[in-house]
């Protein structure tokens, strides 16, 4: 299993306002909506191997919630960060419900995923629930287990199995996907999720340092939108790549060990 932590700034940080006068627009003058543009650079992502990791999408990925120590409104945001996965990879993920699960638990705790989930959603207190969460450092841990796959033309590449999040429950961020506050804690709850969800579908965090990609390794103060960097990467797991069989097509023995990295 790899995983990616994300980096809590609790240094303030102070935001500057800038005041644009625009002249009023009449009630019946018509205006084009401007075509939006991903920010930063398209260069700035990073897979987690080469050729990159990821899920079939040819099958749902089945994901669940883990209600425990979950903030008031995170599972309106654990679904909303979801979508914005599904929309810019084409992946399809199907709901199913909620679960005592932890993502690589400790001793005292369900590490079991329920029968047809893939992807599990947790809120752990650092050093108890989770292996991932080892300390109050991080805001969250993502990330993905595969094995060997191949794709339609007989090329091995890795398929993943199953994914993990899990979410520092200390932290009281904002929810939601909007900027967030301008001093304290920085980014979002929404932010958070669609970084670490975007660990656990294959994605690392790029050696480009593009505050504007939400795959930028510390949370920051902006909008909970895709980059151009992270829409780079997105594309390279997404349903554009093709089907994945776990069996080539013309061997009659195919090795399943489960690579798993610390």
């Amino acid at each position: 299993m790899r995983s990616h932590p994300v980096r809590r700034r609790l240094a303030a940080m102070l935001a500057a306002a800038c005041v644009v006068a625009l002249a009023p627009v009449p009630a019946s003058a018509s205006v084009p909506a401007a075509p939006v543009r991903a920010a930063g650079n398209r260069k700035a992502y990073a897979t987690m191997g080469t050729p990159a990791p990821r899920w079939n999408p040819c099958a749902p990925i089945g994901y669940r919630f883990n209600p425990a120590r979950a903030p008031k409104g995170a599972l309106a945001d654990v679904k909303g960060a979801i979508r914005r996965i599904s929309a810019a990879t084409g992946l399809k993920f199907v709901y199913r419900g909620t679960t005592t699960a932890v993502p690589r638990a400790k001793k005292g705790y369900n590490p079991d995923y329920p029968a047809n989930t893939q992807l599990v959603i947790a809120w752990v207190h650092p050093r108890k629930q989770s292996e991932w969460l080892p300390n109050n450092q991080y805001a969250g841990m993502g990330g993905p287990a595969w094995t060997t796959g191949y794709t339609a033309t007989g090329k091995a590449t890795g398929l993943i199995q199953w994914g993990g999040v899990v979410l520092n429950a200390n932290l009281d961020l904002a929810g939601g996907f909007g900027t967030g506050p301008r001093y304290g804690l920085q980014g979002t709850r929404g932010q958070l999720l669609m970084h670490e969800i975007g660990h656990a579908i294959g994605l690392a965090h790029p050696d480009i340092q593009d505050q504007q990609q939400i795959m930028y390794g510390t949370m920051t103060r902006k909008k909970a939108v895709w980059g151009a960097g992270d829409l780079t990467g997105l594309r390279l797991v997404g349903a554009s790549q093709g089907c994945i069989r776990r069996e080539a097509v013309s061997a009659a023995v195919v090795s399943t060990r489960e690579r798993v990295l610390p």
